[in-house]
């Protein structure tokens, strides 16, 4: 019998790190993907190497280091191959539009984004890019507030939601498409697309993206005063999602800032003034329109408490925050709730 092929280095490599990522050991893959760019740039792999520095992108996304995914990703939009193949280039400006969004540059998210769309646009084959461009695109206008163009790209998506379409997929889709319902104030629709969403993940054996659903819910429940049942079921099951996975520092933040809301809410502001207070002291970990929500919150809280002087301070800060975010409407809102106090 034949003995089997030696693996090459650049081979082994490859297999190691996708067997990393897959097992979300995300500093292990990151150093594998970038020992395999190296040995396929040394044999003049350019499809390797354009494989293991994607790969290397995806890492740093995980891990949080937002500026050497942009980095990365601005290299792959530059390659060659990406000027000759449509779909890689694609999934550069979709890598793009989750850095510029995790950074708080949402205007570069939604361009980032559209690019991405518009470069997929009408290929079949192509169809799960659109729709993850199309997901990013949303996701970037409405963190914007910019509600109008997020929900007629909403309609877009929803047309390329066909059953030939995996669970996971169409599950994130029907996600953002509940958010930006909520957003513009159709509750209903809002609540019907979740549950459609909720439908899909609920098959999936990821605990993080289980808990990445549920807490963004909560936030678009809570954005629309639901107070209900269900709200909370979306809150305890993202805290015991992200108990189980563990989550980065942002996530923690995060779930953080939707039990404060939902104290809030909910009219107990001692837990409100103590959950806000500790998310705002570690906002370093939070994107710069997340941080703006946070201090909206938090001067929120501090009026309930009676303390005016800080609640406008608070204030100040995320109208700044949102600007630095392109998030000129949600800015304006914050501007115009500190004037009506005045």
């Amino acid at each position: 019998m034949a003995k089997p092929e030696k693996l090459s280095p650049y081979v082994l490599a490859d297999l190691q790190a996708r067997e990393s990522f897959r097992n979300r050991d995300f500093q292990a893959a990151l150093d594998l993907a970038r020992e395999a760019a190296r040995e396929s740039l040394e044999a003049g792999d350019q499809t390797g190497w354009w494989n293991m520095t994607y790969l290397q992108a995806e890492c740093q996304r995980d891990l949080e280091s937002l500026w050497d995914c942009l980095e990365l990703s601005r290299q792959l939009a530059e390659h060659p191959l990406s000027a000759a193949k449509p779909a890689l280039a694609a999934r550069t400006h979709i890598m793009l539009s989750t850095a510029h969004q995790g950074l708080g540059h949402l205007a570069e998210a939604a361009a980032n984004a559209a690019r991405a769309a518009e470069l997929v646009s009408g290929d079949e084959e192509q169809v799960d890019l659109q729709i993850q461009a199309q997901r990013g695109l949303i996701a970037a206008l409405a963190e914007s507030r910019r509600v109008d163009e997020a929900w007629r790209e909403s309609l877009v998506l929803e047309t390329l939601l066909t059953d030939l379409v995996d669970e996971d997929t169409a599950g994130k889709a029907y996600w953002v498409i509940g958010n930006v319902a909520f957003l513009s104030k159709r509750i209903e629709e809002g609540g019907r697309y979740h549950d459609m969403a909720a439908e899909q993940l609920s098959h999936s054996k990821d605990v993080d993206l289980w808990a990445h659903f549920n807490r963004a819910s909560a936030v678009m429940r809570l954005e629309a005063n639901l107070t209900d049942p269900a709200t909370l079921r979306c809150i305890e099951r993202a805290e015991l999602a992200t108990d189980i996975v563990g989550g980065s520092e942002r996530d923690r933040l995060e779930m953080s800032f939707v039990r404060a809301y939902w104290y809030f809410l909910t009219g107990d502001m001692e837990n409100a003034l103590t959950l806000s207070k500790s998310v705002c002291a570690r906002s370093e970990f939070l994107p710069t329109q997340t941080e703006g929500e946070a201090r909206f919150l938090l001067g929120k809280v501090l009026l309930a408490n009676g303390d005016s002087i800080g609640a406008q301070e608070q204030l100040r800060t995320a109208q700044v925050l949102f600007e630095s975010a392109s998030a000129t409407e949600r800015s304006e809102e914050v501007r115009a709730f500190a004037a009506a106090l005045e």
